[in-house]
């Protein structure tokens, strides 16, 4: 009986004896580490990842992008916990896999941009030169018919890069506006500087940040053609993971998913702390300039009132929308189906 007593103090003490040894565990438990490859130079369209490398609960490195990095290899080959891509390159690496191998290890987990931010730049002494009212340079779909206008007369031409999402959000746009098909565009490269030259081309750009440096290089505004006021809505930026990976860390995975959008909503709660965050990876660009960068990038991040991260499966819904305009560039076969790519999906809760 008296070691039968001696036991139940024992059982009874025992937790109490442990109870420093767990908490200490706790206090010095490891933050969740996470490597996420850039698909580019840095610049305001990550502002949300840059402010998860400010977060103590979780060590993110983020990796700066350029053009002899391939995101999905990082990711594929293990030196990446996560990629930004564009939803086309996600959507183009996927079409492959299940073509030649039948299945693909790629899942995405993230819409960062909700809608493409692809559109064109004019400087505005060709805008002058070809004869564009002053009126219309407050009105989106003035502009839009007037830039119809102005190609279908040869007036202007269209730059696009081929190859790349630019050539999805043309096409798109010229099914919608009934561009007729001897309206060739031009091709051009990534360096959007040739717009400085007054060129009667209308550039492909990003409009989150391009037309606000060459304005302020040019020392006027110039003139912005987006596809949006027609309609063409189609994802942008996402996140990629492995399925391998998602599988055995999806607690994890759903950490960094509740981060990244939180990490967004502190953006657009609070414009100005953003810009400093994204100026510490950004450089050679001055704060007026960035913060207009960073305010652009949040319409794309909250458009049409969703959450960031937020992915619509239905069909004609986003996702749909975004598969049927790259697979109308040429990129993606038509052998990929919405039911298929829902299978490499993993939306946000």
């Amino acid at each position: 009986m008296k070691n039968a007593y001696g036991y139940l103090l024992i059982a009874l003490a025992l937790p109490l004896l442990l109870w420093p040894v767990a908490c200490s565990r706790q206090e010095t438990r490891q933050p969740m580490s996470f490597v996420v490859q850039l698909n580019w130079l840095h610049d305001p369209t990550f502002a949300g990842e840059y402010i998860l490398v400010g977060r103590r609960d979780m060590a993110v490195q983020v990796r700066e992008g350029g053009p002899n990095i391939f995101p999905v290899s990082e990711v594929l080959s293990g030196r990446a916990t996560a990629a930004v891509v564009g939803s086309d390159i996600f959507l183009q690496a996927l079409d492959k896999d299940l073509k030649e191998k039948k299945t693909s290890q790629l899942v995405c987990f993230f819409v960062d941009f909700q809608r493409n931010p692809v559109g064109w730049v004019l400087h505005p002494d060709a805008a002058a030169r070809a004869g564009l009212p002053e009126a219309y340079k407050g009105d989106q779909k003035k502009l839009n018919e007037w830039l119809f206008r102005q190609l279908t007369s040869g007036t202007l031409k269209l730059g696009d890069k081929r190859g790349t999402e630019t050539t999805s959000v043309w096409l798109q746009w010229k099914k919608v506006r009934s561009v007729p098909d001897q309206v060739k565009v031009v091709p051009v490269g990534f360096d959007a500087s040739l717009v400085l030259s007054a060129p009667m081309l209308a550039y492909p750009v990003y409009l989150n940040e391009e037309p606000f440096k060459l304005s302020e290089k040019i020392g006027r505004s110039v003139i912005v053609f987006d596809p949006a006021a027609d309609g063409i809505h189609s994802y942008g930026n996402v996140l990629v993971t492995t399925e391998p990976y998602a599988r055995a860390n999806l607690g994890q995975l759903k950490e960094l998913q509740a981060a990244l959008r939180d990490s967004w909503l502190r953006a657009k709660a609070d414009p100005a702390s953003a810009t400093k965050v994204v100026m510490s990876a950004y450089r050679g660009v001055g704060e007026p300039v960035v913060r207009q960068q960073v305010e652009k990038t949040l319409e794309f991040v909250f458009y049409g009132g969703q959450l960031p991260g937020a992915m619509n499966v239905s069909p004609s819904g986003e996702w749909d929308q975004t598969l049927r305009a790259v697979q109308q560039s040429g990129t993606v076969s038509d052998s990929l189906n919405l039911e298929q790519l829902k299978k490499h999906l993993l939306p946000p809760e």
